[in-house]
């Protein structure tokens, strides 16, 4: 039996949340559970998150996804199931909203995202309802950090409506976008934001000085 997962209390105001709810065609299975030099990518994720959170919980989807014990699973909430990563974003909020002032989230497939980077998203939730980076004029969204009372009610109404794209929500909301000028600190930035989504991408990440 895995052991049970726990952490320090580094921001009680912060529920950190995975992203490992996506049907994952190319990865011939779980991507969530897919090996990264001896971890699975939802490791990889929740240990990244977990300097900078109070709390911890996975996003599912409608999938069951095998969990440590102390994680929260969250299924994704009817009306809205399986209708993609903003989807499990609202699951997010709503769980986050019984106790956590604001939701960082991290999508699975970003293993190499640099840890003080997820602790400046949420620095800019100080004068912004939602934070999150644009890499070579190119947005990540589900790289993210959001006030969870501001931000649940323009997520549920975007769904409920039919609009899935984060972008534009993120965009019309009171935002703080980083671009690569002020994450030079973090470079290089295409190591950083490199994205999972094929068996071949994680063997490319597995070769020696990836």
């Amino acid at each position: 039996m895995a052991a049970p997962f726990s952490f320090a209390m580094m921001r009680p105001d912060v529920l950190g949340l995975v992203l490992a709810g996506g049907l994952a065609t190319r990865m011939q299975g779980q991507k969530a559970l897919r090996m990264l030099r001896g971890r699975t990518l939802l490791e990889h994720a929740l240990d990244l998150l977990r300097p900078h959170c109070g709390a911890l919980a996975v996003s599912t989807g409608a999938r069951d996804l095998p969990l440590p014990p102390g994680l929260t699973a969250l299924a994704d909430l009817p009306p809205y199931v399986q209708q993609g990563p903003l989807a499990g974003i609202h699951a997010g909020l709503v769980h986050a909203a019984k106790r956590h002032e604001k939701l960082l989230v991290l999508a699975c497939d970003l293993p190499l995202i640099p840890p003080g980077l997820l602790g400046l998203l949420v620095d800019k939730l100080e004068a912004a309802d939602v934070a999150f980076c644009e890499h070579g004029g190119q947005p990540e969204p589900l790289v993210c950090a959001l006030r969870t009372k501001a931000m649940l009610g323009p997520v549920e109404r975007a769904l409920a409506a039919g609009r899935l794209k984060v972008v534009p929500l993120w965009k019309a909301s009171r935002c703080e976008v980083l671009t690569d000028a002020s994450l030079s600190a973090f470079a290089p930035l295409d190591r950083a934001f490199a994205n999972v989504n094929t068996l071949e991408e994680l063997e490319e990440l597995e070769r020696p000085g990836a």
